[in-house]
């Protein structure tokens, strides 16, 4: 369930599985059972921890397979443009909505989309019946 908050909104895919990590047309897709894809175009910063604690390094793109697997925690949605993604493995994700040239878009099969870029998230329901 999408729960709204004042700057963000929560996207309630806890419980999702990452299972497929990949490229289409250069952007970055992870995608999540049931069909719920994350594309990424520009930088992304997958940690092991939290991006704001001390001594964590960003890993390398190819990093990103290690997430093939792993089950989401919590994906929040900033009306920013910026996201963040934990996940049981330790790891992070997060985009950061505001940076040149990042676009990101995410895709709730059904129920929202949601499209982060220059310094905006925009959240869009999708038709049960067309989404």
């Amino acid at each position: 369930m999408l729960v709204e908050g004042e700057d963000r909104w929560v996207a309630g895919i806890r419980g999702a599985q990452v299972v497929s990590v990949g490229r289409r047309s250069g952007s970055r897709v992870v995608g999540f059972a049931h069909g719920i894809e994350l594309k990424m175009d520009g930088p992304v910063l997958l940690t092991h921890g939290s991006a704001p604690t001390p001594g964590v390094a960003s890993l390398p793109d190819e990093d990103l397979e290690r997430l093939r697997g792993a089950t989401v925690l919590s994906m929040v949605l900033f009306k920013s443009g910026s996201l963040r993604l934990v996940f049981d493995t330790g790891h992070h994700l997060n985009v950061d909505g505001s940076a040149p040239n990042v676009e990101t878009r995410f895709v709730k099969p059904g129920e929202f989309e949601w499209i982060g870029r220059r310094g905006a998230g925009v959240l869009r329901m999708l038709d049960p019946d067309f989404g």
